[in-house]
């Protein structure tokens, strides 16, 4: 019995240490994402930002509509682009917390041109060993 414990204590131990090493690797796989999505977003590449978006992406727009799937936000966007050409605006990482293969990340949605400033939050899927983003939402401050 005292061997047993002492080997299910090890296996919690190296369960934890993998654990706090794999959110670790996450948590930078999310943050480099997003560093690219905002890269994309700057040269107006949808194609380069959608890439990051599950199939079923859903965006809760700063006016409270909603737009659901990916190539409909595509799409949305697109026009966005097309209406506002000189449109610029960032999400400024501030915080992540992960639960098994679900993680939120939290920060600011900055429109440099407009003085407009937000709140975003993002839900993000491991699946298949790939954090995709499944919806992100914006609340406005200014």
């Amino acid at each position: 019995m005292k061997k047993y414990s002492i080997f299910l204590c090890l296996i919690c131990v190296l369960n934890t240490s993998f654990a706090q090493n794999n959110t670790e690797a996450d948590e930078l796989y999310i943050r480099t994402a997003r560093t690219a999505s905002n890269e994309a977003i700057a040269k107006k590449d949808i194609a380069a930002v959608a890439k990051y978006w599950m199939n079923n992406y859903v965006e809760i727009s700063s006016d409270g509509s909603t737009i659901a799937g990916k190539n409909t936000v595509m799409a949305d966007w697109k026009k966005m682009f097309a209406d506002e050409p000189n449109v610029k605006f960032e999400r400024v990482f501030g915080q992540i917390t992960f639960n098994g293969s679900v993680a939120l990340e939290k920060g600011l949605l900055k429109y440099p041109d407009r003085n407009y400033i937000g709140y975003y939050t993002a839900i993000w899927r491991k699946t298949d060993g790939v954090w995709m983003t499944q919806l992100e939402n914006f609340v406005p401050l200014l």
